[in-house]
């Protein structure tokens, strides 16, 4: 429709019928269902919005994709986010009024109500929270989204992962003109990041172009490791070292 107004249909009726109550009444009807209908699709529209649909919205907008929250490995302790207990001299060096820890109290076992142990409960968020969040969901999806329409452009793909991740967050890309590349990803990524990268979730890769070198690095502003080299990327040695990891 037009507009939403129901009298700007109205006041289009001719002369002969303005002045009529019965069709007057039938137009503002009408008029209001035509409306009625135009909201539920803008709604259903701004529901599939990937920027600001959430639970079972993305899980279809994943399908379209063709990407699941459903992994096709198993996350480590360290993607999955699992609690690890700090060692005893680190526990000794937290003297302060507050732990700088976060703590989760346990439950108290009923065959041990008379000893005294640690008691409490569990926070709730920590059994039902998923795996794959609406956030890391909707990254997911976005990145299927370049892996379906990249060209293969490196250029192409730095602008794509500008849009997909934070500034501080960043890619750079050796393509050694073989057929195969290597990839430093720069800044702080979550544990759970960094296995769907390594697992192929979230970099583009072309069918039979294979990634060398993946390396997660956090440089805090300074340039990376490499010989013959002083730019504003590539230094020596008091530059950040790689760490690599090989790929299938």
């Amino acid at each position: 429709m037009i507009t939403p107004n129901q009298e700007y249909y109205r006041r289009l009726i001719t002369s002969e019928y303005r002045l009529a109550p019965k069709f007057n009444a039938m137009v503002r009807k009408m008029v209001g269902y035509n409306c009625q209908l135009d909201t539920s699709i803008l709604k259903i529209v701004e529901m599939f919005d990937l920027d600001t649909a959430t639970a079972d919205q993305l899980d279809i907008i994943g399908a379209c994709v063709g990407v699941s929250r459903d992994l096709t490995f198993e996350p480590t302790p360290a993607g999955r986010g699992e609690i690890i207990c700090p060692s005893p001299t680190e526990m000794a060096k937290d003297s302060g009024e507050e732990s700088i820890y976060m703590v989760y109290k346990t439950p108290r076992p009923s065959d041990l109500e008379e000893i005294d142990v640690i008691c409490g409960y569990n926070p709730p968020d920590i059994e039902d929270a998923p795996l794959i969040t609406d956030s890391v969901y909707r990254v997911m999806i976005k990145a299927r989204i370049v892996q379906n329409v990249w060209e293969g452009n490196v250029l192409d793909l730095y602008e794509m992962w500008s849009n997909l991740f934070p500034e501080n967050l960043g890619i750079q890309i050796q393509d050694l003109q073989d057929m195969s590349y290597n990839i430093v990803l720069v800044g702080e990524y979550t544990g759970l990041m960094r296995e769907l990268i390594m697992h192929g979730y979230i970099i583009p890769k072309p069918e039979g172009v294979r990634i060398n070198t993946l390396s997660f690095i956090s440089t805090d502003g300074m340039p990376i490791f490499a010989y013959d080299y002083n730019t504003l990327n590539y230094s020596g040695y008091k530059s950040h070292w790689l760490q690599a990891k090989e790929t299938e």
